[in-house]
């Protein structure tokens, strides 16, 4: 009775559950339905995701990244290439002025007398010029090491501009050609090249500071006179 019963849930069982076809060793399981593409697709969303401005609807440009070149102009003032400043050493009174602004002077030619307590100072030329400014006249007292006249050699003519900063001044190097426009000749353009660079920055009565550049000029138009502003512009 037993043995029967065996081979009755036996057959019953192999009903039930019928075996599958087995799968040879060179055949593939077929993929499930919705899987192809799938991988590649999650690698884009993630590389989209890691992106700078993506997602936030914020567009980079090359215009926004990249940062914008310094303005390489500055403020300039035509200035004799030699020019002296003559004083008083004692000080005193003012008691004769031998020349006017504007005059051709030689070396050593008398300017003014100034009489002091110890005698009277004569002052006196330093070489040949022109006296292009006289702060001071007769009657005047003045105090030791005060200015009377300067005298400038308006032979040449050259830019000093103090108006460089730290933003220029590494664009700024000795024998750099320049371009300058003349305010005073409806913004005439000359041509000049840099003479010197200052190393260190000096500070204005103002308190900002600044590094002297003197400009030598290839030519000097017959109008041009010391005192007149120009800009500079040091772009290559």
């Amino acid at each position: 009775m037993k043995r029967a019963h065996h081979r009755v849930a036996g057959a019953h069982a192999a009903d039930a559950a019928p075996p599958g076809p087995r799968l040879r060793a060179h055949e593939k399981r077929p993929r499930r339905p919705g899987t192809r593409g799938a991988l590649p697709l999650v690698i884009a969303l993630a590389l989209a995701l890691a992106l700078p401005g993506c997602g936030t609807g914020e567009q980079r440009t090359p215009e926004a990244a990249a940062t914008p070149a310094p303005k390489l102009t500055a403020r300039g003032q035509v200035r004799p290439m030699a020019h002296a400043r003559v004083g008083a050493i004692a000080g005193g009174v003012v008691a004769q002025m031998r020349v006017e602004v504007g005059e051709a002077v030689r070396e050593q030619q008398e300017i003014a007398r100034v009489r002091g307590p110890g005698g009277t100072e004569v002052l006196v030329a330093p070489w040949d010029g022109t006296i292009t400014s006289l702060p001071v006249q007769v009657g005047d007292t003045v105090l030791p090491g005060a200015l009377i006249a300067t005298v400038g050699d308006l032979s040449r003519l050259q830019v000093e501009t103090t108006d460089v900063d730290e933003f220029i001044i590494a664009y700024v190097r000795r024998g750099q050609a320049v371009t300058l426009s003349v305010d005073a000749l409806d913004g005439r353009l000359l041509r000049g090249r840099v003479r010197s660079v200052a190393l260190e920055p000096q500070r204005s009565a103002e308190g900002d500071e600044h590094y002297p550049v003197v400009i030598d000029l290839a030519e000097i138009p017959v109008e041009l006179r010391p005192g007149m502003t120009v800009r500079v512009n040091f772009s290559p």
